[in-house]
């Protein structure tokens, strides 16, 4: 029976240990912010429309305006 204990307990810091470092690997990006005067970094979203719209489709142009519009689907 002690020996069950040490068992499970063993393995309880292997799954424990297991789930911090993927927590940890998995948060290693983070936030950033991009300085006034650089480029904004690449990226690809989906259109309302479905297709899937990067932002080197419009280099070039004057203006580029990225609007994330969160408050239709926030709750009440």
């Amino acid at each position: 029976m002690e020996n069950s204990r040490k068992r499970v307990f063993c393995w309880g810091r292997v799954i424990s240990a297991f789930i911090i470092g993927a927590v940890l690997l998995g948060s290693g990006g983070g936030a950033w912010a991009v300085e006034v005067g650089q480029p904004a970094p690449e990226f690809n979203l989906p259109a309302t429309t479905g297709v899937n719209v990067s932002l080197s489709e419009f280099l070039g142009k004057s203006w580029v305006l990225v609007e994330f519009y969160g408050a239709d689907f926030a709750p009440t």
